[in-house]
Parts: C-alpha cells; structure tokens; sequence
C-alpha cells in the first residue's frame, strides 16, 4: 500500500446526466482517479490493474466556479456531427483548488491470464514512474480527466500531516460518484454512495476496510 498526495489547480467531472448545464462532481470521482493512475505508470488498457483498491482524504472541499468554454455535446463515433454541431461555447463548473490523498492498495488485484508472468502490481509501477519517470513509457500531460486539466503534483507520502476531511463510502452519503464509468453508453457505469467528513481530523492510521472503494469493472 502507498500513499499519494495530489494537487490540481482546477478540473472539471462532468456529472454522467448532466444536459444543457454542465454541471460537475464536487470531487473528483473514484474512476477518474483511477484513470489518472493508469496514465501516469503508461497503461492503456483500463482493466489491466482491476481489483485496485483506493481510499481518498481531502484538505478542504474544493470551490465550484462557473466559466464559458467549449463544450463537447456529442458521443464518440459521429465525427460529422461532432465538428458542426457538437463544440460550443456554454457554462461549465469546474472544481478549483484540488488537494488530496489516495491510498492505493494492490493487494486484491486480478490481472488477466494475458498478464500472467508479467504481474507487477500498480503499486509498483506507481513507485517506480514517481522515482524514476524516464523508465516510464507514456506520452502527453499527465491529466486528472480531461486533457485541460493537468495534474500539479503526484509525490509520495511516508506520513500524513496535518488535518483532512476522509472520503468515506456509506449506503445512505449524499454523494454518488461513478467507480467505473461506461464511456459509449451508460448502461454499465457503477456507482457508489460516499459522505464526506464535516470537520478535519488527524489521520494517524491507514484506512480500515470500510474506506476502501474496490475498482471492478462490470461483469
């Protein structure tokens, strides 16, 4: 297990059902997260490090701002479509002031047999694309979502400091957020309930089992 700090000036999640407005997340979800890990150790093939555990910690609730960009309105395949009509300008939220921590846990990891022989852990590739970026093979920024909103800063953390609001899954949170997310429909996109803490604590311990989020892709 490891412990990551990440910084991101700004970011946008755009919420799954979100039409006309976009609104988003008000922190950034488990599979998005996810994905950023996957970009950072090169990996393309988003099931390869199925089975990851992850456990969030956040500095403060980010600020929601509202701006004018361009917003794609169109599914991928219609590239017709999507050159005329899909890019506009419309208001977006975007999330400012991004600061957290994820915990990454490989240990119930479940690569598939095309991997077998060849099992390093995304724990593993993490440490190793952190110490020693140029043995990484990957290219492009590295991005918390959309390829705007760059990642500030990825380091490695022995010990916690200073006080953070945890992310904790519960059944009845006031937060949904998609743990897995179907990107040509929505039919398959998982989801999972959270609360987030209202005062910041010390956290003097790793998480317990019941701050884990599993990432599993639908069956």
């Amino acid at each position: 297990m490891i412990t990551l700090h990440v910084t991101v000036p700004y970011a946008s999640f755009r919420k799954s059902y979100a039409r006309s407005f976009a609104e988003t997340y008000s922190l950034p979800p488990p599979a998005t997260v996810y994905g950023m890990l996957l970009s950072l150790v090169g990996e393309r093939y988003r099931k390869r490090h199925e089975g990851t555990q992850l456990a969030f910690a956040y500095k403060r609730v980010p600020r929601i701002a509202t701006t004018l960009r361009k917003l794609s309105r169109l599914k991928y395949g219609v590239p017709g479509k999507q050159s005329k009509l899909g890019n506009a300008p419309d208001f977006i939220e975007t999330l400012c002031g991004i600061d957290f921590l994820v915990w990454v846990d490989s240990s119930q990891e479940q690569p598939d047999d095309e991997y077998k022989g060849n099992e390093r852990t995304l724990v593993e590739r993490v440490v190793e694309a952190i110490e020693s970026p140029a043995k990484i093979n990957r290219y492009g920024v590295l991005c918390l979502g959309l390829s705007d909103d760059a990642v500030d800063d990825v380091s490695l953390c022995e010990s916690v400091e200073g006080e953070w609001l945890r992310l904790l899954p519960r059944d009845t949170g006031t937060l949904e957020l998609p743990v897995w997310v179907d990107h040509v429909g929505a039919a398959k996109t998982r989801w999972r309930r959270y609360e987030l803490d209202t005062t910041p604590t010390m956290i003097e311990a790793p998480p317990d089992d019941e701050q884990w989020t599993h990432i599993i892709a639908p069956a």
